[in-house]
């Protein structure tokens, strides 16, 4: 469970990094709403490609 938060937070992190670089005139909420969106969907790919392989 630990190294599913550590993943989730680097995903989070990175996808804050890439908005803060390309989208500079986000607000920070704004961006951190995004990031978290983009996260929870990426996770959601990976729990549906999980559940289809098993």
């Amino acid at each position: 469970m630990l190294q599913n938060k550590q993943i989730i937070m680097r995903t989070f992190n990175g996808y804050l990094d890439f908005l803060s670089e390309s989208q500079p005139a986000l607000s920070p909420d704004a961006a951190c709403q995004v990031a978290a969106l983009l996260t929870q969907a990426e996770f959601n790919l990976q729990m549906a490609e999980n559940s289809r392989k098993s």
